[in-house]
C-alpha cells in the first residue's frame, strides 16, 4: 500500500470514531500518566512514612523523658538527635558532653565539628543524609562515662530509636556505644576491624554496623587519626557499594 494510501485509510478510521491506537489512550501518553502516577503515589507514601516516623520520635521523646535515669535531675538539657529522620544511615555516640547539654543537641561541641569534618570527607552531612543521637540523653556529671544503670535505663530507648529509624547502615562511636548495642566486652579497637550486625529478635532487624573511634577520643590521641581515615575509607566502600547517599 502507498504511503498516500496509508493515509486515507488512517484518516478514514478516525473518521469513523476508531482508534487508531491498540491502547483507548496512545502508549506515549498512558506511559506518562502512569509515570507520574506511580512518582504520585511513591511521593504520598514517603510522605506517610515521614509523618509516621516523626510521630513515633515525639512518642519516644516522652516516653524517655519520663523514665527513671538519675541524670535528668542533674543535666540542663535532654539531648535527643540531629540530622535527617529519612536517612540511611544512623550515627550512635555515648552521651552529651557540656555544650550538647547547654544547646540540647548532640555532637556540636569540640568533638562533633571534628566529626562533622571527618564525615564530611566521606560526603556525609548531617543536614542531608545522616542522622545523629547518643546512647544516654543527658550529660553525665563532668563528662564522666555513663555507669552501668544508666546505660541499662536508656539502652532500650535506643534500640527503639534505631527501629522507628530504620538505617541501612549503623555507625557506632567508641566503646561505650559499641559494646553496649553490640552486646559485647571487646575493646573498640577489635570491634573496628570485624564485621558487626545489630540485631534485635523483637523487631526482626539486621543492620550492618561499622565501629570506630569515638571523636572526643581522637582529640585526646591524634595519633589514632590515621586509624580513624581508614575507617572512614570502609564506611565509604559500604555507602558506595549499596548506594545509601
Amino acid at each position: 500500500m502507498k504511503v498516500k494510501n496509508i493515509k486515507s485509510f488512517i484518516d478514514f478510521y478516525r473518521y469513523m470514531g476508531i482508534s487508531t491506537c491498540i491502547s483507548s489512550i496512545p502508549r506515549s501518553v498512558k506511559n506518562e500518566k502512569q509515570l507520574k502516577n506511580s512518582k504520585k503515589k511513591e511521593l504520598n507514601i514517603n510522605e506517610k512514612l515521614v509523618k509516621n516516623k516523626k510521630n513515633s520520635l515525639e512518642v519516644l521523646k516522652k516516653e524517655i523523658k519520663s523514665c527513671e535515669c538519675g541524670l535528668k535531675d542533674i543535666a540542663t538539657n535532654f539531648v535527643f538527635s540531629d540530622g535527617k529522620q529519612d536517612s540511611n544511615v544512623m550515627v550512635i555516640g555515648e552521651a552529651p558532653g557540656a555544650e550538647e547539654d547547654k544547646i540540647g543537641k548532640p555532637f556540636v561541641g569540640q568533638a562533633g565539628k571534628l566529626l562533622d569534618k571527618m564525615l564530611l570527607f566521606i560526603g556525609l552531612d548531617r543536614k542531608t543524609n545522616f542522622y545523629i543521637t547518643n546512647l544516654v540523653f543527658w550529660r553525665p556529671p563532668g563528662n564522666r562515662t555513663p555507669n552501668r544503670q544508666e546505660i541499662e535505663i536508656c539502652l532500650p530507648f535506643t534500640k527503639k530509636h534505631i527501629e522507628i529509624i530504620k538505617p541501612k547502615l549503623l555507625i557506632l562511636l567508641g566503646n561505650v556505644a559499641s559494646q553496649s548495642i553490640l552486646k559485647t566486652k571487646e575493646g573498640i579497637n577489635i570491634i573496628r576491624d570485624k564485621d558487626n550486625f545489630y540485631e534485635d529478635e523483637l523487631s526482626k532487624m539486621k543492620i550492618p554496623v561499622k565501629a570506630t573511634f569515638h571523636p572526643a577520643y581522637l582529640l585526646r590521641n591524634p595519633y589514632e587519626k590515621k586509624k580513624m581515615w581508614d575507617d572512614l575509607l570502609k564506611i565509604n566502600a559500604y555507602i558506595s557499594k549499596n548506594n545509601l547517599i
